[in-house]
């Protein structure tokens, strides 16, 4: 039999496991806590953040049968059903593929029958926001009068797809994007759990290739875990993965303060050999210039910086900001932007990111005052 996915083995079995989202959490206890649980809930915010984990967890502490209140004993029959997936009286639904009207209508005569086990049926529907204009309709007319035994969770990504009617009749609650530190955090408390060292600088790699999202950052550490399962390092997780390695991306902004055209274009030719995706090394090349801008503009931004860059990284940062002015690092953002664009149309692959290397270091304006502001 295969092993459970890390994001499903590791999933928070209780409030006090959930990482980014305290303001959510601590409203939802004290619903529970007060008996005040609402009858509909909309969760929007980015994948992979935690939605559907609190939406489980509150069917999960509805139906408690041991402590109950503000969080699940996870001890109880019902409990355990619910962690191991035997629970019957929460119903998952995906609005992606379930999203017309005939299944709400299904959903709707449904839900009038009592709880098969617990005192609660959770209706959860995921990506909500996919459903179309009648099936909106109706579910309109179930969240206005639900019964006293269902409880609603509607869970989206785009939230300005969702009608402003379903929105006035339900308790609104927004995730937040978790920072690369709590998602590298989290993802070496998991290696830990399963006998593996995952070193500071590879954790904060692979968050950083998650882009905010919790469930893609234990995606990736499967990934590399199915490869090196003792001790993971930031280069192993650059190889395995197969992601430019951050170093180079140092190395070119140190080519480009000092502009050093020949070294660059050489660095990017290596990169290309090597087969490693250069759109997603202009990506890391567009962090150096943002974060050099953030410090050029004021040193009081250094915690953002330091939070989105390893420690070498910001050293490389801060010892090359005096090559450039504010303008110019502006402008270098705006040029490696709009040559992004052409990386799925271009005819040579490492076409797009020369052109970039040479209009940044060839590029003109006031000259910068060599004065280290950091």
């Amino acid at each position: 039999m295969s092993e459970l996915v890390l994001y499903r083995k590791h999933r928070p079995q209780d409030f006090s496991s959930v990482v980014g989202q305290a303001h959510v959490v601590r409203a939802i206890q004290n619903a529970l806590k007060l008996n005040r649980v609402a009858h509909a809930y909309l969760f929007s915010g980015p994948r992979g953040v935690g939605k559907t984990t609190i939406a489980r967890l509150i069917a999960k502490s509805l139906n408690c049968a041991g402590a109950g209140g503000e969080k699940p004993c996870n001890t109880c029959a019902m409990c355990i059903d619910f962690n191991e997936g035997r629970a019957l009286d929460i119903i998952e639904i995906d609005a992606a593929s379930n999203r017309g009207i005939d299944e709400i209508r299904a959903l709707r005569d449904a839900v009038r029958f009592v709880p098969t086990q617990g005192q609660y049926k959770t209706y959860i529907i995921d990506e909500v926001h996919m459903l179309t204009r009648d099936a909106f309709n109706a579910l309109l007319k179930t969240l206005e009068e639900p019964p006293a035994h269902a409880v609603f969770i509607l869970a989206t990504t785009e939230l300005e797809k969702v009608p402003a009617t379903i929105i006035s009749r339900t308790q609104h609650y927004n995730f937040r994007r978790p920072s690369a530190g709590q998602i590298a955090e989290r993802l070496q408390s998991i290696a830990k759990k399963d006998n593996v060292l995952l070193d500071p600088d590879g954790a904060r790699v692979i968050a950083f290739a998650a882009e905010g999202s919790f469930r893609d950052g234990e995606s990736i550490l499967g990934q590399v875990m199915a490869v090196e399962d003792k001790k993971i390092t930031r280069e192993e997780v650059e190889n395995i993965l197969g992601l430019p390695r951050r170093e180079a991306a140092k190395k070119m902004f140190g080519h480009i303060a000092k502009k050093e055209v020949s070294a660059a274009l050489r660095l990017i030719q290596e990169l290309h050999d090597s087969g490693y995706d250069l759109a997603y090394f202009s990506k890391l090349l567009l962090q150096y210039f943002r974060s050099a801008l953030f410090l050029k503009t004021d040193p009081g931004l250094r915690r953002f910086v330091e939070s989105d860059m390893l420690p070498d990284e910001y050293e490389c940062v801060t010892t090359h900001i005096s090559a450039f002015t504010e303008d110019q690092l502006s402008r270098a953002m705006d040029i490696i932007f709009q040559n992004m664009q052409s990386f799925k149309k271009t005819p040579i692959p490492q076409l797009p990111l020369e052109l970039t290397v040479i209009e940044l270091i060839h590029q003109k304006g006031q000259e910068p005052d060599h004065q280290e502001r950091v």
